[in-house]
């Protein structure tokens, strides 16, 4: 299907180039589902936090919002990616950048990974962590209105949109390159960009409204896609933006969350 979309809008051997980067991802559905456990695969809620750590704080001591986190015991495989734990995201809603440092985009103030090799500790209660946020009195940027039911697909993707992936797996600016093999035909660049299928996910290819912040870097440590969480009916990052978290391969296969690159941007 893909195949003969392709075939209508760039050369053969153009067509070829762009299979060649086909990878697997988790597709990510995002399903309002009522009730969810502490353990289940969600956006917004309350998370898994078993009592023997402290709640995850900014560096001035607010609590930070569960984002999402994705149980691997209810998602499919994906190579590389852990088959049980839990991971968590956590990022900062009364900071109106969310927890986003640009300056350092990897330190964890105001945004935390947390990754549980098992979910058998007691947790703090949803009630135990609503008290948490009682006692705050300041301006609150949810990213996430209500509670969605994260479901898991393995399905395959290609590079078609700017970033350091797509500049990786072609050797040429994204840009440039579309003009060459559309020969400058807008009509044709825009049917080809709308084949990207990026979306909420695991692994793959990602989505920016903006830039990649790693386009700047030859090659970047961060060269994995770990989380994306894109804007949908409930889930909003500014105006129709996305979310993302990179870290380094090797990092992923030794489950090693300590350094994550966290970004969001949107038109």
């Amino acid at each position: 299907m893909l195949k003969e979309k392709l075939e209508k809008l760039v050369a053969p051997e153009i067509v070829n180039r762009i299979l060649a980067t086909e990878k697997e991802r988790i597709l990510l559905s995002c399903e309002g589902d009522g009730e969810l456990g502490l353990t289940d695969s969600k956006a917004g809620g309350r998370g898994y936090v078993p009592k023997s750590m402290a709640y995850p704080r900014n560096k001035d001591g607010g609590p930070l919002s569960l984002l999402a986190q994705i149980n691997f015991s209810e998602m499919p495989d994906l190579e590389d990616f852990p088959k049980t734990g839990l991971l968590a995201f956590y990022i900062d809603y009364f900071d109106d950048l969310t927890g986003l440092d640009f300056d350092d985009q990897t330190s964890q103030h105001g945004f935390r990974v947390l990754y549980f090799e098992t979910v058998d500790e007691a947790s703090y209660s949803a009630e135990e962590q609503d008290t948490f946020f009682a006692s705050v009195d300041e301006a609150f940027y949810p990213i996430v209105d209500g509670v969605f039911r994260l479901r898991g697909e393995v399905t395959k993707q290609v590079a078609l949109k700017d970033s350091y992936d797509f500049k990786q797996a072609y050797g040429g600016e994204f840009y440039d390159l579309m003009d060459a093999w559309t020969d400058e035909d807008e009509d044709k660049a825009d049917a080809l960009f709308e084949l990207d299928s990026s979306s909420s996910q695991l692994g793959g290819y990602p989505l920016f409204t903006q830039e990649d912040p790693r386009l700047g870097d030859e090659k970047t440590h961060h060269d994995t896609l770990l989380f994306q969480l894109d804007s949908v009916d409930g889930i909003m990052w500014g105006d129709m933006g996305v979310g993302n978290f990179f870290i380094n391969r090797e990092d992923l296969k030794r489950k090693d969350f300590s350094n994550v690159l966290y970004n969001w941007d949107c038109y």
